[in-house]
């Protein structure tokens, strides 16, 4: 072109821009920029200015970005949505957010795009107040866009209002498959995995297009709830649907067979995979890990070590609770130790592990001194996992010896009060249990009641402590007096742990 003696326009350089945008040629890049000075094109960058934004965006030069935007004099707000969308991306949240609030400075009107891409930033970093604050805007100028409300219920899902992401859901009535996939994304990733099957049963009903995500998110909820016969017919019809199976897809069905008890076909599933990443790798760890099969655990973490593939802290949970399964504390500590030697350095949750493995194995003092190592506060898990030891080695004197310790812990965790005052009362200290249920009911604390589920005849039954929904109720618990009294006449002489459960 310059061959010919044609001269470059602005729509010219935008393209060659945007180019070099997506292939990340920064030095080309900046050439074509300094020929836009030259040539005096679009001098208030009115135009090419949200292409060279995202030029600089791209490589990683926010600072550049930032100048742009001032010598522009900020007018144009698609500037504007180019660098909060590349913030959001690239994982400067707050950054996006800060741009944002500078938009409405400059009394500049925020565009769909600038709405949508800001919702995603308060999402991700939990920042409900901006989101209510984005959500009025919303509101007040009636913006039904679909890339907006879909941005809605995503941030509302992901800061845990999941209720008002749904009413979002409901008033929309034409629903793309990214809609109903944030919703059922949204239960899922909020533990409420009945609400994300029924919404999947409702999309499948309904005829309404399923692609992978979808398949994903509803995997997952099989998993977290357990329900081994949904989760092969949602496998089924992934198959049958055409769609191609993807790392992630076969990595949350490695997950969901492992978790539903059906560790062969996770196997399987682990072992067809032309991929793997260290997110499939510790999904098949964490299989063999929950099913006490700690040498395939052991095995899994040495072929990925040895194909190059570098663990993360995630591995490290899953082959650290393996161990502790077994009580295999040579090993546990072993994998602790070399934590280090991968650049990770362990965080509350590994010690949490550690100090659960050594308790359980009976080496109280031992997990004692891994706690008074460690150089960041100790928080209830650490504590609740060495009690959790004292309980069951019946060790009173240590509980008496760190009584200074676990008496500055504040938490609304009612699992760990749970747990120190059943083992007051198991040891008969009747006044310090009185002084937990007091300061439990002092901070407003009461015992979460726990839920069991089982699947039966394809259906899941949910079950819980003083439950009396089921239709069967008289009858489940007739049984379940039969089989204490056989229990009695056997000479089992059950402790008591629901004493604070019962009182409260």
């Amino acid at each position: 072109m310059q061959g010919s003696k044609v001269e470059p326009n602005s729509v010219t350089m935008m393209c060659i821009i945007c180019s070099c945008a997506r292939l990340g040629l920064l030095r080309e890049g900046k050439s074509v920029h300094c020929v836009v000075i030259r040539k005096a094109l679009d001098t208030n960058l009115d135009f090419l200015g949200p292409a060279l934004i995202e030029l600089y965006a791209e490589c990683g030069k926010l600072e550049e970005c930032k100048e742009l935007l001032h010598t522009s004099g900020g007018r144009n707000i698609g500037s504007w949505n180019v660098l909060i969308s590349l913030c959001a991306q690239k994982g400067l949240l707050k950054e996006a957010l800060l741009l944002f609030v500078q938009i409405q400075k400059q009394r500049l009107m925020p565009d769909s795009y600038s709405l949508a891409s800001s919702l995603s930033a308060c999402g991700s970093v939990g920042s409900i107040q901006l989101g209510y604050q984005i959500h009025g805007h919303v509101i007040k100028r009636n913006i039904l866009d679909e890339f907006v409300q879909n941005s809605l219920i995503d941030m509302y899902a992901k800061c845990g209002f999941v209720d008002l992401a749904y009413m979002i859901f409901e008033k929309i009535k034409q629903r793309s498959v990214v809609t109903w996939n944030c919703m059922v994304c949204g239960f899922s990733q909020n533990g409420d995995a009945v609400e994300a099957i029924r919404l999947f049963d409702q999309m499948y009903l309904n005829g309404t297009e399923m692609n992978e995500v979808t398949f994903l998110s509803v995997i997952q909820a099989c998993s977290h709830l357990g329900h081994l016969e949904k989760g092969k017919w949602v496998h089924h019809k992934l198959i049958t649907c055409g769609l191609k199976k993807d790392i992630y897809v076969d990595t949350a069905l490695t997950d969901m067979y492992s978790k539903c008890g059906d560790l062969q076909t996770a196997k399987g599933i682990f072992e067809s995979m032309s991929e793997r990443s260290v997110v499939s790798w510790s999904a098949m760890i964490a299989g063999y890990g929950m099913h006490g099969q700690i040498n395939a655990a052991i095995s899994v973490f040495s072929q990925m070590v040895g194909l190059g593939i570098k663990p993360n802290e995630v591995t490290f949970m899953n082959i650290l609770s393996a161990c502790s399964h077994v009580g295999s504390v040579e090993k546990g500590s072993s994998y602790f130790r070399s934590m280090r030697d991968f650049g990770i350095e362990p965080n509350t949750e590994h010690f949490a592990c550690l100090v659960d493995l050594l308790s359980r194995a009976g080496d109280l003092n031992g997990a004692y001194e891994v706690i008074k190592s460690m150089l960041f506060p100790v928080d209830a898990s650490i504590w609740g996992a060495l009690l959790n030891g004292c309980r069951i080695h019946k060790r009173m004197d240590m509980i008496r010896s760190i009584e200074r310790d676990i008496s500055n812990i504040s938490t609304n965790d009612t699992g760990y009060y749970t747990l120190l005052s059943n083992i007051y009362a198991e040891g008969g200290d009747w006044y310090e249990f009185g002084k937990v249920r007091s300061m439990m009911k002092g901070i407003g604390l009461a015992k979460v009641p726990g839920w069991s589920t089982i699947e039966l005849e394809k259906r899941i039954y949910r079950f819980g402590a003083g439950d009396a929904s089921h239709l069967q109720t008289k009858e489940m618990y007739g049984i379940l007096e039969d089989f204490r009294t056989l229990a009695l006449e056997q000479g089992y002489n059950g402790e008591n742990y629901t004493l604070l459960s019962s009182s409260l």
